[in-house]
């Protein structure tokens, strides 16, 4: 920055024009000014002269200055440069020349300094002397360097903003710009500086720029828009905020913006809202309904699908934990808050069924699954819950259980059905076949006594062979009896039954069987129906392996606990897969020994393996 005062000039130039320094009336103005140090040096550099401002600016007095070279001001490494002397001799090639450096005051301060050192010469063009006019400027410098260092931090701050950053004047010629625009749109400063859009931009992003600026002009006011901008990195999404900058007056002075990269962002939202969709069309195929629920500020989300299974509408009720318990049953509201209540007390998640009522009244029933979400110090900060509508399953429940209880009432019927009738055959065999062969018997042998020795040889043979045909159908319909009904069973309990039925087993087959009773009083005691269903099961058990399991030997134990009689039945046969047995349960007998336990309130066990024999257990409550 030069001097440029018109003081200045009027002194340099009478100075210059052969003025004489010691004129009265010039060294009088001289003399007056006290913002500029203006003092007179010989040829040599040393100091002549002496005004006001040189000894306010510099510190010295007159006495203490005139006759010292002008060097004294400078900087010891200007001195040592060389720099005084070159100056003088600048001026006196050039006729003047001007500087602006640090110079030294008496006091050994420093001040910024803007100086003039005018050559002075005689009429016939003599060198003799020089003319210094200086002038402070420490102030103008501090203030300039805060102005600078304030635009360094500004361009600091903007150059590491992720966003884009500009400033255009209202004829829309970028004035400033960051780094980041300059990055994004691959572009060197002064590609843009001075430029409007359409002279660095596409014509089509350069018109969608100037639009939105004239927004801003004529309206005054920020404006926010999303817009697609074309980078070097292709098509990004930005959020662009643009707004008017005022001057003093109120004015608009220019144009300011910042772009935003929000292409992940909207990727993320549009990927949300897609999961969001899927799983709205999920919940919706499986019935099952979702909820968040803050309990600090009350705030609750529900799926549409939670609204469909309240069979409420989404804009007619706001979802809150007091709205979640209007639906449910009025018998069931207590137990729910309970169940929430605890489980926010307790930190835990938890699992609870109830009613919902309708608004047209209709019912359905719930399972809502819920579980306590934490921050990273542990504390509850929300509740989320998933809620499925289980009504169809548990009319189903219901109709399969009493399915099953109908099954097995069925069953046990037939059961009574199948002992009664065994037991009316047996009856009718002992009543009427017994009696009527007895009577057959005792009538042959009448016959047979009554011939006596004369009747023919032949008559006598056929006689006894008819009473031996008697006796054997008299023993077989006894045999039949006592399978129909044991009178074992009945008189002495299950097992002597089986005992007797264990030594007739292994006298038709050869098959060895070994009997353990280990309840022994306790048979007395077992329900009739209990005691027939095991001995049954035994007899079909037995009949299994005289068939199928090629054993030598067979083990039968009986034993009772304070409320069930355990039967076990084992043999050393060749076994088979388990995983065959559901497809074997018909050819085993395995369904009629199922229907016949259950029915007696009890459960059937089996195991066996490949050439490992087989075991079953049957179990029957007193």
């Amino acid at each position: 920055m030069e001097l440029g005062t018109q003081l200045e000039r009027d002194i340099t130039a009478e100075l210059a024009g052969g003025a004489d320094p010691t004129d009265a009336q010039f060294r009088l103005l001289v003399e007056s000014v006290s913002d500029y140090a203006i003092y007179l040096l010989d040829t040599a550099g040393r100091v002549v002269s002496w005004n006001t401002g040189a000894e306010r600016i510099k510190g010295y007095a007159a006495a203490g200055i005139l006759g010292r070279h002008f060097s004294i001001f400078y900087l010891p490494e200007d001195r040592a440069a060389g720099r005084p002397d070159q100056m003088l001799a600048q001026a006196a090639r050039e006729g003047r020349m001007s500087a602006q450096g640090w110079r030294l005051r008496q006091d050994g301060s420093r001040f910024w300094a803007d100086g003039v050192i005018t050559a002075l010469r005689s009429r016939s063009g003599e060198l003799t002397g020089y003319a210094k006019v200086t002038r402070d400027l420490t102030s103008w410098r501090q203030a300039h360097e805060r102005i600078r260092e304030s635009e360094e931090r500004l361009q600091a701050f903007t150059d590491h903003s992720p966003a884009i950053m500009f400033l255009k004047d209202p004829d829309g010629r970028y004035r400033f710009v960051n780094r980041q625009l300059l990055a994004r749109f691959g572009l060197r400063r002064e590609q843009i500086l001075g430029r409007r859009d359409q002279e660095v931009f596409p014509g089509p992003q350069a018109a969608l720029f100037a639009a939105s600026d004239g927004e801003v002009l004529s309206q005054k006011s920020t404006i926010e828009l999303e817009q697609a901008l074309a980078t070097r990195e292709g098509e990004r999404i930005h959020m662009v905020v643009k707004f008017p900058v005022f001057d003093a007056a109120g004015g608009v002075a220019g144009i300011g913006g910042t772009a935003t990269d929000i292409t992940e962002r909207k990727r993320s939202e549009q990927a949300l809202l897609e999961q969001r969709t899927l799983l709205a069309e999920a919940q919706k195929v499986a019935g099952l309904g979702s909820w968040e629920w803050e309990p600090g500020n009350g705030r609750m989300s529900w799926s549409e699908e939670l609204y469909r299974i309240y069979g409420v509408d989404a804009m007619a009720v706001q979802p809150s934990f007091e709205a979640f318990l209007e639906r449910v049953h009025p018998a069931d509201r207590v137990l729910t808050a309970t169940v929430v209540a605890r489980a926010l007390a307790e930190g835990r998640g938890f699992t609870h069924e109830d009613r919902v009522r309708r608004p047209d009244g209709a019912e359905r029933i719930v399972r809502t699954q819920g579980e306590i979400v934490r921050d990273d110090k542990g504390r509850v900060v929300k509740l989320v819950g998933a809620c499925l509508d289980v009504t169809e399953s548990r009319n189903a429940e219901i109709a399969q259980r009493a399915a099953a209880a109908s099954l097995q009432s069925l069953t046990r019927r037939l059961v009574q059905v199948e002992e009664a009738e065994r037991r009316r055959i047996a009856g009718e065999l002992h009543d009427r076949v017994g009696q009527n062969l007895s009577a057959l018997n005792i009538n042959l042998d009448i016959v047979l006594g009554a011939l006596g020795a004369a009747a023919p040889q032949d008559l006598r043979l056929r006689l006894r062979d008819s009473l031996g045909l008697v006796d054997g159908t008299l023993q077989t319909i006894e045999d039949v009896m006592a399978d129909l009904r044991p009178p074992l069973l009945e008189e002495y309990g299950l097992g002597a039954a089986l005992g007797w039925y264990g030594e007739e087993f292994a006298k038709r087959t050869n098959i060895a069987v070994e009997f353990e009773d280990l309840a022994r009083e306790r048979n007395r005691r077992l329900r009739r129906e209990a005691a027939v269903a095991l001995f049954r099961i035994a007899q079909e058990a037995l009949t299994n392996v005289a068939r199928h399991a090629n054993a030598k030997r067979v083990w039968l134990r009986l034993e009772a606990d304070a409320g069930e009689m355990l039967l076990t039945i084992r043999d050393e046969g060749s076994g088979f897969d388990p995983a065959a047995a559901q497809a074997r349960a018909s050819r085993l007998g395995m369904t009629t020994m199922q229907e016949r336990v259950v029915a007696a309130g009890g459960s059937l066990e089996l195991e066996s393996a490949q050439g490992k024999g087989t075991t079953l257990r049957a179990r029957v409550p007193f």
